[in-house]
């Protein structure tokens, strides 16, 4: 968990909120557009840069538990 707090940290902040909004608040797009102002495209963009990072960050952890 501390290695994906690390990764979360890292992000740009719009990136961050967008994929923790989705992932693990369980907000949807529609949701986080309508309180935010920002397009759901712009949403969707943020969250899969953010995963893109996080894929590439975790991938040696990931590779280790399934060893």
């Amino acid at each position: 968990m501390a290695e994906l707090t690390h990764a979360l940290d890292e992000l740009p902040q719009a990136q961050r909120d967008a994929f923790i909004g989705h992932e693990i608040d369980g907000r949807s797009f529609k949701d986080m557009a309508a309180a935010t102002g920002v397009p759901v495209n712009t949403l969707l963009a943020r969250k899969r840069y953010a995963v893109l990072h996080l894929r590439a960050r975790l991938q040696t952890i990931h590779d280790e538990f399934n060893l």
